[in-house]
């Protein structure tokens, strides 16, 4: 399949740099980037399964970054958890 997408100037430029750091032309990175997108997208478990170890570890690392510290004291206690439900 041929497939034509127009890119803002900043999105081109980037594609570029990333693509001459991995010693690729920008349309065989934007290739691969495309399937990378769609095989971590997917919803099913099989496909999360097919990846890689290494993909799969490093989304998951990616995704963990992404959440910061909460800068406070947590009570995670089980009492505190379960605290009025009749335990």
């Amino acid at each position: 399949m041929t497939l034509e997408i127009t890119l803002k100037a900043e999105i081109e430029a980037r594609l570029r740099i990333q693509a001459t750091k991995a010693g690729k032309d920008p349309a065989a990175y934007a290739q691969e980037a495309i399937e990378e997108k769609l095989a971590v997208s997917s919803d099913t478990a099989a496909d999360e399964r097919s990846l890689p170890t290494r993909q799969r570890v490093d989304e998951f690392l990616k995704w963990v970054g992404s959440h910061g510290p909460v800068g406070h004291a947590v009570d995670d206690s089980r009492e505190t958890i379960y605290e009025g439900r009749g335990e």
